[in-house]
């Protein structure tokens, strides 16, 4: 993503929506290596019940989060935005 890349969920001039490499496959691949990395360090450090836990409140924060970015890219990309959307899953890839 290079300079696109943000903390906060934002667009700047000339901002490109990418749908090459890792986001052929998922959409939000960052989020998708975040879940891969608590799932593993909680089934290494903590008892699976509080990664059931972990993981729920997890996908729900995501949830919210990528609604938002969706929202934005949706606004500045329109029917692009849509049919990359409706080939590539949001999160857990293959699926």
């Amino acid at each position: 993503l290079g300079k696109q890349w943000s903390l906060q969920a934002r667009l700047i001039e000339d901002h490109k929506l990418v749908t090459t490499g890792v986001y052929q496959i998922v959409r939000h691949p960052i989020y998708t290596a975040m879940l891969g990395m608590l799932i593993a360090t909680g089934l290494v450090f903590s008892h699976w019940i509080a990664v059931v836990g972990a993981v729920a409140i997890f996908l729900v924060g995501t949830e919210i989060r990528t609604r938002i970015e969706e929202k934005l890219l949706r606004g500045a990309f329109g029917e692009e935005f849509e049919r990359w959307k409706a080939g590539v899953p949001r999160l857990l890839p293959f699926l």
